[in-house]
């Protein structure tokens, strides 16, 4: 979510925007959460549970 601040002037009486700046609150990290969830699918370890699948009791128990 960012911030838009605009700037204002009065020019022949009436109010004209003069400028507007967006300040963005914090970086955004796609590089980076790109990596993760490649090394994730690349791992053996599934991720999650599927919802179509039964599991069996003994998988939850332990």
């Amino acid at each position: 979510m960012s911030i838009i601040r605009s700037q204002y002037t009065t020019v022949k009486g009436e109010r004209t925007e003069l400028g507007r700046r967006t300040f963005k609150i914090e970086d955004r990290h796609f590089h980076k959460e790109a990596k993760s969830q490649k090394a994730q699918l690349e791992s053996g370890h599934t991720h999650g549970i599927r919802k179509d699948v039964k599991i069996k009791m003994n998988r939850k128990l332990t």
